[in-house]
Order: C-alpha cells, then structure tokens, then sequence
C-alpha cells in the first residue's frame, strides 16, 4: 500500500458582498485561517473545489478573483484550482485562468500511489437548463481513467451522484435541478466502468453529503461561507482527506463531518443486473429478470 494521502480541500469561497445566505465578506479572513491551518500539517497538496466569488459582473468579478489569487498564495502545499458556475458566469475560462495564473483545462497526476483527476467540466449556466457538461468533458473523463491503473479520486465542482436535495437552502426549491448535471449518469457510468476510482469529491450544494454507489463513494464539502446550517454564522468549513488503506475525511467548523471509509477493491462491482453474476446467478430468478426486462421495456 502506498503511504497515506493527505489532501486539504475548502469548498465554494464566494468572496464578495453578502449574497443571500453567502457571506461573502468574511471569506478573505475565513481563507486565511484555513491558510494557517494547511501550513502546519503535512499536506501532499490544497485543493479548492471552486465557486470562489459572488459573481456580480465582468469588472467587479475581475477584483474578487484577483482578491482570491492573492489571498491563496502563501499556501506551502501544492494547489489545484476547479472552475465553478460563479466563477465562469461573467469571466471567460481564459480570463480565469490569467487571473488565478493556473489552467483551467481538466487535468490529471499522480502522487503518493493514486491517480489524482481535476475533472473541468463544464459549468456554466444557460438561462434555464440544467448544468451539461459535453462530449468532449466525458471523453476525457474516459480516455483519462483508461490512462492509468492506481486508485483514483476524481475532483469535481458539481456532485456527481444526483442525491437528495431535500432540506438544501438553495436546491430544494430555489434552484431545484442545478444540484447536479443534467447527464450525471453519463460520468458515473464511465466512473464505475473504469473499476478504479475510490472518491469522487466535490463542493457546489453549500453541505456535507455523502452517497455510496457500487462500492465508489461521493462525498460533497461544506462551503467555507455558506451560513444557511449555522445562522447567522458561516460554517468556515475545510477538510482534511487521508487515504490510504481506508479513507478518513473531517470537515471542520461549525458544520463538522466525520467519515471512515472502506477502500473499494479494483474491478469488484455491487451485484447488478447489467453485470454477470458469479458464482451465484441466482440472486436474480429468471423470474425476476424477465419482470424488470418487462418494466424497462414498458417505460423505455
């Protein structure tokens, strides 16, 4: 096994004006403390999940990240930065990437025996349609996880596991269907075919979540301003995630979490009917096959 990963994340910074639940103001002094945080721990790497301000327009969105750039670095980890939905709302993906001074192209690397994947997608918002990321973003999801035989934790701004909303400040109602991808499915589908990745993190729905599917898990990081948990207060939320035989990951601030986490094994999958049963085909009767062959085709 190799030696144990160890990753600082912080989640949806929103740097900028008070915006609904967002307190954006506190956000420099919030990051600064988390900056002091990383700096006495052994971090292989910092990663910020984006949604680093409160996009307001081209110019001003131009100041907040530029206030964000600078306030990220004194962090003596290596860093790697994702695109969120505010963060692409008035600024160009290559503007971002001037300011910030990092690539915004999806990306990957290995480190300490995992393959570690900055998955970019797309996450820009088209007046009523729900988050999509295109074909190009899958293919090289795919050819990526293809690439590589470690475990892997894949990155992400937007949660990939579609899970509830129910109680969520924004996404119940307010902004029901911009939780996740429209094509969720899609990525999760090349995820668990790869038989590889361990941990898909991601930030964007403001709680901690977490949701298990075919042995993967999905754990979503509290944002470091949101306060809707902890009114009138911000969570001043950050994890430390460690892997190595298992996976341990702990949000800090006024909203904690603790996880402890089994390791998948490479190529094992949850019994599924799309997937050969061995050695006890009988879990699904004959029987059973032919109703839920019935009701797919009733309902395709």
């Amino acid at each position: 096994m190799p030696r144990a990963l160890n990753l600082g994340i912080v989640a949806d910074i929103h740097h900028g004006a008070q915006a609904g639940t967002k307190c954006g103001p506190a956000a420099v002094t919030l990051l600064g403390e988390f900056e002091q945080w990383a700096n006495r721990h052994p971090l292989d790497m910092v990663v910020e999940l984006g949604d680093r301000i409160n996009n307001v327009d081209a110019a001003t969105d131009e100041q907040l990240t530029r206030t964000i750039a600078g306030a990220m670095s004194g962090f003596a980890a290596p860093r790697a930065h994702l695109l969120g939905n505010h963060d692409s709302h008035d600024l160009s993906r290559t503007i971002s990437e001037a300011l910030m001074q990092v690539g915004f192209g999806s990306w990957s690397r290995d480190l300490n025996g995992f393959h570690l994947v900055f998955w970019n997608a797309d996450t820009c918002v088209r007046g009523k349609q729900a988050f999509l990321f295109d074909a190009a973003d899958l293919r090289w999801l795919e050819a990526d996880l293809r690439a590589t035989e470690l475990p892997t934790v894949v990155f992400s701004h937007l949660p990939l596991d579609e899970g509830s909303m129910i109680g969520n400040f924004y996404f119940e109602k307010y902004l029901a269907g911009f939780a996740h991808y429209g094509n969720s499915a899609d990525a999760r589908e090349v995820i668990e075919r790869s038989a590889k990745v361990i941990l898909c993190l991601a930030g964007h729905t403001h709680w901690n979540a977490r949701n298990t599917i075919d042995g993967i898990h999905y754990v979503t990081i509290h944002s470091l301003t949101e306060s809707f948990t902890t009114w009138p207060h911000p969570t001043g939320a950050w994890a430390l995630v460690q892997i190595d035989d298992d996976i341990r990951i702990e949000v800090f601030g006024r909203d904690p979490a603790l996880y402890r986490l089994p390791v998948r094994k490479a190529g094992v999958h949850w019994a599924n009917l799309s997937r050969p049963f061995a050695p006890r085909p009988e879990v699904a009767s004959e029987a059973l096959r032919a109703r839920i062959a019935r009701i797919d085709a009733e309902q395709g």
